[in-house]
């Protein structure tokens, strides 16, 4: 699955860096905790960024 957005190309690739590894889950129910704890790691990394992903203020040309 190719997505054009950088976040989330980000987000497949760190999902596919870490289940390729494991290779074969012994059950469907594996592969989802492995996968939540992913993203809830990548939110929790997100939530303390101080970047800002988006630039409210106007600037004057």
């Amino acid at each position: 699955m190719r997505r054009t957005k950088p976040g989330t190309r980000a987000i497949q690739q760190e999902l596919k860096r870490r289940t390729v590894k494991v290779r074969v889950f012994p059950n469907e129910e594996s592969l989802e905790r492995l996968v939540s704890a992913v993203l809830v790691e990548i939110d929790e990394r997100w939530a303390v960024d101080t970047k800002a992903y988006i630039k409210w203020e106007c600037q004057d040309a």
